[in-house]
């Protein structure tokens, strides 16, 4: 077995292995936290709820390609894409 292709003339298409590369990857997609308030508390405070809270999308990706999206395509070979961007979104969901 060897990494170097065989010489071959005469064929107008060859199908072959050499330039399929590992796009083996494990992505976490989403991770939420929330909390909500006590309403016990609020209705001190003169509010009826109070829930904070973030989210993030893309947070993590481990993969052995760098720069690329592993994600992208599942013939075996890479299409050049980056990976996609993470996003954090924090809120205040507040009802008085």
């Amino acid at each position: 077995r060897t990494d170097v292709p065989k010489a071959m003339t005469g064929l107008s298409s060859l199908s072959s292995d050499r330039f399929l590369v590992d796009a083996s990857y494990f992505a976490v997609k989403n991770i939420t936290v929330g909390y909500s308030v006590p309403s016990g508390l609020m209705k001190k405070c003169g509010l009826e709820s109070l829930r904070v809270f973030a989210a993030c999308d893309s947070p993590l990706l481990f993969t052995h390609l760098k720069g690329m999206d592993p994600q992208a395509s599942f013939s075996g070979t890479t299409s050049y894409q980056y990976t996609p961007n993470r996003t954090l979104n924090l809120g205040i969901d507040l009802t008085f």
